[in-house]
């Protein structure tokens, strides 16, 4: 049992939930237009699932309009629907080929919203992260168990382990910190 690749691929693991937590957290809508809010949102057409960025140009007007243009004008009622019917609760308005997204400012009630979900995501994230930490435990006990390891080693790979999840805790928190900032201040 190799110690480093025990490690190494503890670290990736937490990597990967880090990742699709900041992707997750991305969509999560503040009072400034950003492609992230809608660029992932699936749209049905050619008989699959697709995400926007895959079928149109994402502009961003400021202060609060996102125009969408599909790259074949007879899905533009596809991406409406989809617009319509995703989480945003935001009704796009369509001229011709375009499709118009109009931010309102956040409401106190949508803005406490989003900072559940917000909260909701976060926890989904650690969630993940204990599991794959009691993941990587259990492989190092039965490694010591089977003598693959001494006791120091075990220790030792223990507190690394607690000191890459203390890590990616903090993380999780001051990313949250900084969006609840940027959802409450819109």
């Amino acid at each position: 049992m190799n110690i480093n690749s025990i490690l190494k691929n503890f670290e990736d693991k937490t990597s990967a939930i880090i990742t699709q937590y900041a992707d997750e957290i991305l969509s999560l809508r503040t009072g400034r237009p950003t492609a992230a809010l809608v660029e992932n949102i699936k749209v049905e057409c050619y008989n699959s699932q697709s995400p926007l960025k895959h079928l149109a140009s994402i502009t961003i007007v400021l202060p609060n309009i996102i125009i969408i243009e599909p790259w074949d004008a007879a899905i533009t009622s596809n991406i409406g629907k989809a617009l319509a019917s995703s989480a945003l609760g935001i009704n796009p308005t369509i001229e011709g080929k375009q499709i118009k997204l109009f931010l309102p400012p956040l409401t106190k009630e949508r803005k406490d919203t989003l900072i559940k979900l917000l909260n909701n995501e976060k926890e989904e994230a650690r969630i993940k992260l204990r599991k794959t930490r009691e993941d990587v435990v259990t492989e190092i006990k039965t490694a010591f168990d089977n003598k693959e390891i001494s006791e120091d080693e075990k220790f030792r790979l223990l507190e690394e382990i607690q000191r890459i999840v203390d890590k990616t805790n903090k993380f999780l928190d001051e990313k949250t910190e900084i969006k609840e900032k940027e959802i409450l201040e819109s």
